[in-house]
């Protein structure tokens, strides 16, 4: 026979129930449930505080832990993380939810579309304490593509050929389109150049290796896609006011300096 566990209901108060639940069992779990869904919780200071497991995963975080108390800054490119940073403090500070902006994110070597929605968090005093968020990768099947097929075309050659000499040419005979069509699906889908799409890829590229690997800086700059390594070095001093080395340093284990909202060390 199987005992039954009693069920102990004290209160039909959604409030009470909801503030018995142990952290953790609710939104973080739901969406490891759905594809390509990620959700996280950030604090006034935009640091996570939650988050879940297939978004610690994301950012390449080692665990949840690992991810708590920190910014966009200790995971990802400083011209990535500071767009994210004014997203969450335009959120918080007016109150009002960023709803579907689709954004470019790292994955490993090449860079991702994902749809992306915040919205801000009150205490009981009604005051912004912080911002709750979800995103999804945009695939074939969303509207972005259904609508512009010959758009997952060229984001997916630039992503297996941004370590060679490419131009927006090259895209548009990829994509059997003119170039002036190529500048103008980007400009109106993603609101960037497509040169500007490539410098992104492999500046995200070369992070990532400088991050990860321990090769030379030159060989670095040629797999990703730079001329040399004064190129990338020129690269890293436009978009991150930092060189490649000061960058591999500054992320190398155990030595990761916390970065303020504005990219400057402390």
């Amino acid at each position: 026979m199987v005992k039954r566990v009693p069920m102990v209901c004290e209160t039909s108060d959604p409030a009470v129930f909801f503030e018995s639940l142990r952290p953790g069992q609710l939104l973080e779990t739901l969406f490891d449930a759905v594809p390509d869904a990620y959700f996280f919780v950030k604090d006034r200071e935009s640091r996570f505080m939650s988050a879940s497991q297939s978004f610690v995963k994301m950012l390449g975080a080692t665990s949840l832990e690992d991810l708590v108390g920190k910014t966009d800054f200790d995971f990802s490119p400083d011209f990535l993380a500071k767009a994210f940073f004014i997203d969450d403090q335009r959120v918080m500070s007016q109150g009002q939810t960023m709803l579907g902006k689709v954004e470019l994110v790292p994955s490993e070597y090449s860079l991702d579309w994902l749809s992306t929605t915040k919205m801000p968090l009150y205490d009981n005093e009604e005051s912004v304490i912080g911002l709750a968020g979800v995103c999804h990768v945009i695939r074939d099947s969303d509207d972005l593509y259904q609508n512009h097929p010959e758009m997952r075309r060229i984001v997916d050659f630039i992503a297996e050929n941004f370590c060679e000499k490419v131009t927006v040419a090259d895209m548009a005979r990829e994509a059997g389109i003119s170039v002036s069509s190529v500048e103008r699906l980007f400009r109106g889908t993603f609101g960037v150049t497509p040169l500007m799409y490539l410098h992104k890829t492999r500046l995200n590229a070369a992070c990532w290796l400088l991050r990860q690997d321990d090769a030379n800086l030159s060989v670095i700059a040629t797999d990703c896609g730079f001329h040399d390594q004064t190129g990338m070095t020129r690269a890293f001093r436009q978009e991150l006011k930092i060189t490649p080395l000061k960058y591999r340093q500054r992320f190398r284990e155990g030595h990761v300096v916390r970065r303020t909202a504005t990219g400057q060390d402390k």
